[in-house]
């Protein structure tokens, strides 16, 4: 369960972690104003991109990689949350990340995301809203 590139220009970028922060590969991680730290149920502005490279928490990695989107043409594939599930008429909605960062929520608090393609009930194919989502 975790967010993997489709299509669209990504490109790889070596970004500062935070010391005592798990980064999990495929999770979503979005600039907090001082380091890219994973998504959480109210962090969901300035998202950054996927992590490919995992760190523990415990470990002395400063800096990981991220794969970032080069532009608002680039997709990805992300899974829903255990107990949540998609609908074909769910096409063109807006979600939430996850409180972990891994899989998608219902959730339209934030609405970072947008389901572009339906997949099956648990996964879909997702684009980043250009906006945070408060203001629509």
């Amino acid at each position: 369960m975790t967010f993997v590139a489709a299509s669209g220009d990504w490109t790889n970028v070596k970004i500062p972690t935070k010391a005592t922060t798990t980064y999990t590969e495929g999770m979503i991680v979005a600039n907090d104003g001082t380091n890219d730290v994973p998504v959480t149920a109210q962090t969901q502005q300035y998202v950054r991109g996927i992590v490919i490279e995992a760190k523990a928490s415990s470990s002395a990695t400063t800096s990981i990689h991220l794969q970032v989107p080069r532009g608002t043409e680039c997709t990805f594939y992300g899974d829903m949350t255990s107990g949540e599930t998609l609908d074909p008429a769910n096409v063109g909605a807006a979600f939430d990340f996850a409180a972990d960062g891994l899989t998608v929520s219902t959730n339209t608090s934030y609405k970072p995301l947008t389901l572009v393609k339906y997949i099956s009930s648990t996964k879909g194919e997702f684009k980043l809203n250009l906006t945070t989502g408060i203001e629509n």
